[in-house]
């Protein structure tokens, strides 16, 4: 005889509950309790059940489906959060559709049309730097949860880790070991994150006396840092304190001290933004403040779930701290190496 096919209705018995009940599990609607959800998850597992997504979207006025939609594909963090939250969603009978816009609010908004064709059940979504969208046009997507950058045209639940008081006490370290010319190589001036951010650095450096708090501006890529740093170099060369907006912010940073031949941290002092596996690699290894991408991505997979299932989530702001992880990248400023001369 063959092996019974797995159904719906042979994860039930399993479980001693309603093929109904299931498909609340499967869907995350309805009310059910933790102690049955994870029954019927182990159940599906253990029976290898996979239900028939096409015939589920057919049934259902939306589809299984969440969708991601990031700023900037290019960076590690959005593959860092997109694992997060996938392995969140594990189990719940959801899949995930990775899209990106480039920080383009066009094709932000083009990329969202695509989606909302798909009736997604939800919608994890970092904005673009100058995206106009709208409670109006988010609520296509049922559920949304913002992450990292927040929008102050919508009101949605979004995940966020403490920028100011990370930056801070970045800023904060490199003043304890006397530097006095420290400079913040920002994102996008439009950018929420860029915002906060810079009104930590500041902050830190008020009312400091003999202290210089230098800002650029930039696309938060590498190349935008390397010629940031190149340019802040040139025109004050008496920086010897550098804190960068993001991963590859920072690593323009470090490549921009190697060319102008300034040592870290003998000549110029760095304390990144997010942890990046090349930077335990540099010698020394890099401090940083490490933001919490798994956490984040996590609760906002957690966010999701609880609201496609029923339950109330209020909107605002759910922050994750980031900490300051102390390496080798600072120390106390040289003072008789004059840059330029």
């Amino acid at each position: 005889m063959s092996e019974e096919r797995s159904t719906i209705y042979t994860v039930a018995r399993a479980v001693g509950v309603s093929a109904q009940t299931v498909s609340r599990v499967l869907n995350g609607t309805g009310q059910v309790s933790e102690k049955t959800r994870a029954a019927v998850l182990a159940a599906i597992e253990a029976q290898d059940y996979r239900p028939n997504a096409v015939g589920r979207s057919l049934r259902a006025s939306r589809t299984p489906m969440i969708g991601v939609l990031v700023a900037d594909i290019g960076n590690p963090f959005y593959a860092r959060l997109h694992r997060a939250i996938e392995r969140r969603l594990a189990g719940s009978g959801y899949s995930l559709m990775l899209i990106n816009c480039d920080d383009d609010a066009q094709i932000e908004r083009y990329q969202l049309d695509l989606l909302r064709s798909y009736r997604p059940t939800g919608l994890v979504i970092v904005p673009s730097i100058r995206s106009s969208l709208s409670d109006e046009d988010l609520r296509a997507f049922g559920h949304v949860v913002s992450v990292s950058r927040v929008l102050d045209s919508v009101d949605v639940p979004a995940v966020v880790t403490n920028e100011r008081e990370a930056v801070g006490s970045a800023a904060e370290e490199l003043l304890a070991h006397g530097h006095t010319e420290v400079a913040m190589i920002l994102g996008p001036r439009e950018a929420s994150t860029t915002r906060a951010r810079e009104e930590g650095f500041r902050a830190a450096l008020t009312g400091r006396p003999g202290c210089q708090a230098l800002v650029r501006y930039t696309d938060g890529t590498r190349s935008g840092g390397e010629a940031a740093v190149g340019e802040l170099f040139r025109t004050h060369p008496g920086v010897t304190g550098v804190i960068g907006f993001n991963a590859p912010v920072t690593e323009g940073i470090v490549s921009a001290a190697l060319t102008a031949g300034r040592r870290c941290p003998d000549d110029v002092s760095v304390i990144g933004f997010t942890d990046a596996g090349w930077m335990t690699l540099h010698r020394p290894a890099i401090s940083v403040i490490d933001q919490p991408v798994e956490e984040m991505g996590s609760l906002a997979g957690h966010l999701l779930l609880d609201m496609a299932s029923g339950k109330t989530v209020e909107p605002g702001p759910r922050v994750v701290p980031g900490t300051l992880i102390r390496r080798g990248s600072v120390a106390p400023p040289a003072t008789t190496k004059e840059y330029g001369a």
